[in-house]
């Protein structure tokens, strides 16, 4: 069985699009989603839609949550973010913010474990950025695999056992290549597949990943698309002018 890994979709209905095209080259057997389908883009609703018709497992992002959620103060995020979400609790309807709060927070799957942010405590939509934030993530989930968003940037943390002299079993993080990865029986891994529809690792593509755990092979792709037809959206919805540069740099 091979997976499709889709993150942080953001409203950008060209990006997605692009990357189910594709999907469909693919033998892909399930699609799966770690949330944020909406934010920052200019087309939450039919992104949700699509999303909904494509895919088998949808955890909820932060940006879902505080789309669907008016008493989410928006106070922590970045401006740009607080202005986007402001507008996209105005155009998403009252059905389509129902369904956003049905999503589960995380879903434990045979293959994996799926969550927006950290596997430590994922009501909190902390990032895993760094070795000591893989740590807490791993010790906070049993899963040999964690798929996870959030970042916009394609990642593999690998939980490593190593023998040590006299003390036993010990464990250290490392990072690895998430472009191409072959999983080891030995190891853990927490693995992001990047960003559908706001990349922030410098490569404009849509980024997703393929993952099939009877092979052990995780693999990052990329997908050209409309990034002009994208920023045209987002400007004529009146939402910040960042919003829409920060898509042809994909940072």
């Amino acid at each position: 069985m091979k997976l499709a890994i889709l993150a942080d979709v953001h409203g950008n209905l060209e990006a997605l699009t692009a990357v189910l095209e594709d999907l469909e080259k693919k033998s892909v057997d399930r699609v799966s989603f770690l949330g944020d389908a909406v934010g920052y883009g200019a087309d939450p609703v039919p992104c949700l839609e699509m999303l909904e018709k494509s895919v088998s497992r949808f955890v909820a992002g932060n940006h879902d949550h505080a789309a669907a959620h008016e008493q989410v103060c928006l106070e922590d995020l970045n401006e740009d973010a607080a202005v986007a979400l402001q507008w996209t609790r105005c155009v998403i309807p009252p059905d389509a913010k129902d369904r956003l709060r049905r999503l589960p927070m995380d879903f434990h799957d045979d293959e994996a474990y799926l969550v927006h942010g950290s596997p430590f405590k994922p009501d909190r939509w902390e990032y895993v950025l760094s070795a000591q934030d893989a740590d807490k993530g791993f010790g906070a989930c049993e899963s040999r695999v964690t798929l996870v968003g959030h970042t916009h940037i394609p990642a593999a943390h690998v939980e490593v056992e190593c023998k040590r002299l006299f003390t036993g079993m010990m464990r250290r993080i490392e990072m690895a290549d998430p472009e191409s990865l072959q999983l080891e029986p030995r190891c853990r891994y927490i693995l992001n597949p990047g960003s559908v529809g706001q990349p922030r690792d410098g490569d404009p593509r849509a980024a997703y990943a393929i993952f099939d755990p009877q092979a052990g092979r995780y693999t990052i792709q990329r997908v050209s698309y409309d990034v002009e037809k994208a920023c045209t959206k987002i400007r004529k919805a009146g939402l910040p002018e960042d919003l829409a540069e920060r898509l042809k740099s994909g940072n």
